[in-house]
């Protein structure tokens, strides 16, 4: 019962993992989304009269839903995908109506077509030809001028949540995502020195599979720096963190692959040293190991920058095979990438004692 129960755990983990992420990543955007469609419904039906300003709450969500690159580019785009489909509607209501799908197909193709060379997202196109449909369809009574008010209203109240209450931190939105890599990561060493305490090649191969694993988490941190330089060149909060989420974003854009590549390396060669037991492992591998391991967990958790001590020529002296040559090389490798992220070695803490 226990080993099958193990199996399941092995499949469900991760699907509870992802599932618990990306809630934690939309329920703030649908929360803001509801409070923002209720809010544009009562400014519209308030101060211009529409009984049922139903486009202004349906902007209003369009504007602020989860998954959104940049919500302030979004709004913009809304109102101009929904003005040009209204303008190119207008015209449209001049042709003949004597065969009304040719007029219909004619102004849906010249809206969008014409909001695709404007060269913004894909929402000023799609609205744009809604727009122009619904002019033809319900008259420009419901879907001229009114409909334009809506969307002016709920892309207003979505901009003034996005831009101003509910703007995200760049730089939290980075730190989240590294944090994230860099837990994975301290697992995996963890388990590697776990297996070098009680030389356990299953345990080496458990941890190659942590590692794997991480790459979920690297992806995440790549999506996060996407999201943290829209968020600072489309946010006003963002504008005024925009050269550190800059500096930020290249550092870790730079170095976190590169982390992520020589941990997974390092993994398999240490797998393999243990599994063909070609010599005793370096007297240093198991203080280096536990020193990085700490190093990322204490990253991760914000603590203080850990010393990272630097290699002599003569503790790598009793590497004799050719495994553990390899598995050493990738180490030292993941040693260098954590000095990018702040860490220092022993030997300027003694240069510059606190």
């Amino acid at each position: 019962m226990i080993p099958r129960a193990k199996f399941l755990s092995r499949y469900t983990d991760p699907i509870v993992e992802k599932i618990k992420a990306r809630w934690s990543l939309g329920w703030r955007d649908a929360l803001a989304s509801a409070i923002a469609a209720a809010l544009a419904w009562i400014i519209a039906r308030h101060f211009f009269g529409h009984i049922h300003p139903v486009f202004a709450a349906i902007s209003a969500v369009v504007c602020l839903a989860p998954g959104l690159p940049s919500h302030g580019k979004q709004a913009v785009g809304l109102m101009v995908g929904v003005a040009t489909g209204i303008i190119v509607g207008e015209a449209a209501l001049w042709l003949p109506d004597a065969y009304p799908l040719v007029r219909i197909g004619f102004a849906t193709f010249s809206a969008i077509a014409i909001a695709a060379l404007y060269g913004l997202g894909a929402v000023v196109p799609i609205q744009a030809g809604v727009s122009a449909v619904l002019m033809l369809a319900v008259g420009p009574e419901s879907a001229g001028v009114v409909r334009m008010l809506d969307v002016v209203v709920g892309s207003c109240v979505g901009l003034v949540f996005s831009q101003i209450l509910l703007t995200p931190n760049p730089i939290g939105i980075i730190d989240s995502s590294a944090k994230e890599l860099l837990e994975k990561l301290a697992s995996g060493f963890g388990k590697s020195l776990q297996a070098l305490e009680g030389q356990d090649a299953a345990k080496a191969q458990n941890a190659v599979q942590i590692f794997s694993r991480a790459h979920d988490s690297l992806i995440a941190l790549e999506n996060g720096i996407s999201m943290a330089r829209n968020t600072a060149r489309w946010t006003l909060r963002g504008r005024f963190v925009s050269r550190e989420v800059k500096d930020i974003a290249s550092r870790y854009e730079r170095h976190a692959v590169r982390l992520y590549a020589s941990s997974l390396l390092f993994a398999e060669a240490f797998a393999d040293a243990l599994r063909k037991e070609q010599g005793p492992a370096p007297s240093s591998l198991h203080e280096r190991l536990a020193n990085v391991a700490s190093g990322c967990a204490s990253i991760a958790s914000d603590d203080e920058h850990p010393v990272l001590i630097p290699v002599a020529g003569d503790e790598s002296a009793d590497v004799v095979s050719a495994p553990w040559q390899l598995c050493m090389q990738h180490l030292s490798t993941v040693e260098s990438a954590l000095l990018t992220f702040g860490f220092t070695t022993q030997g300027d803490s003694r240069k510059n004692p606190e």
